[in-house]
């Protein structure tokens, strides 16, 4: 993300989880190619509604396009993260994570 504030928003979950999200919305389990698509999207709708919210508080953001990681991977650069746990009855925990850049 970029503007006011810059950084990164990462949604962190495990294949299950993000398999159980996405057959809760479509009615059907994503796999593959799909499954990478939809935890983009999945980004994509979080951190358009962020951007909404932080503009009722006049702080502008524009959001950048997605990256999805499978795997491991280690982030640096930043001044600041923020993690937010959220936990889905039936579905697993999502950790929506804030990295403020320096």
């Amino acid at each position: 993300m970029t503007g006011d504030i810059r950084g990164r928003i990462i949604i962190e979950g495990t294949n299950g989880c993000m398999i159980k999200i996405g057959e809760s919305m479509f009615g059907m389990p994503l796999e593959g190619e799909m499954l990478e698509s939809f935890a983009a999207e999945l980004g994509n709708m979080l951190a358009g509604n962020i951007a909404t919210s932080l503009a009722g508080e006049n702080t502008l953001i524009d959001i950048t396009p997605p990256t999805v990681i499978v795997g491991n991977t280690k982030m640096f650069g930043f001044h600041e993260a923020i993690n937010l746990p959220i936990s889905l009855k039936g579905v697993g925990t999502l950790h929506i994570i804030l990295m403020i850049e320096m």
